[in-house]
């Protein structure tokens, strides 16, 4: 008797799914090479530690992704998109210009935008199966842990910098 071969027609059933997580990786890991960047070049030590709370936090995010997609049988990426690396640049020339913490507030402020209008595309997206859904509601919730509240969002009260500190 022949066996169906399941993994071929999953892989085939998920390229939509694969799809959209490579995207979503790529956009989480460009927010984690920007936090990188901003705790590199923050002078504000209280910022420097949240920001690279935020790069840990958006590398597991990334690898959560990653794992879910190796397990439908697709190749992940491993790396941001050119328009994220782009966006970094500017952000680099801008902050040796200007040399100010606000400047990299301002960044952080549109790349969080970008990405949490990202991810809530692809999570309402009709077209994705329960099982990748569920995995970007999970890992949504450690993005975005205030929903519709994005100043909350930019920076935890625990993580905001105290004055003098």
């Amino acid at each position: 008797m022949a066996r169906l071969d399941i993994t071929e027609t999953d892989r085939r059933d998920h390229r939509h799914d694969i799809g959209v997580l490579n995207r979503l990786i790529e956009v989480t890991l460009d927010s984690a090479e920007g936090y990188r960047d901003a705790a590199r070049d923050s002078d504000d030590p209280g910022r420097k530690l949240a920001y690279g709370r935020r790069v840990e936090q958006r590398d597991a995010v990334a690898r959560s992704l990653q794992q879910a997609l190796r397990d439908m049988g697709g190749q992940p990426g491993d790396s941001g998109s050119l328009l994220g690396k782009a966006h970094r640049a500017f952000m680099d020339v801008k902050h040796a210009l200007l040399r100010d913490d606000d400047t990299l507030d301002g960044s952080i402020r549109n790349g969080e935008s970008w990405l949490i209008d990202t991810w809530e595309v692809a999570l309402n997206d009709p077209d994705l199966g329960p099982a990748t859904r569920e995995v970007l509601r999970r890992a949504f919730n450690v993005i975005d842990p205030h929903p519709g509240d994005r100043e909350a969002h930019l920076l935890p009260p625990q993580d905001r910098p105290r004055a003098g500190v």
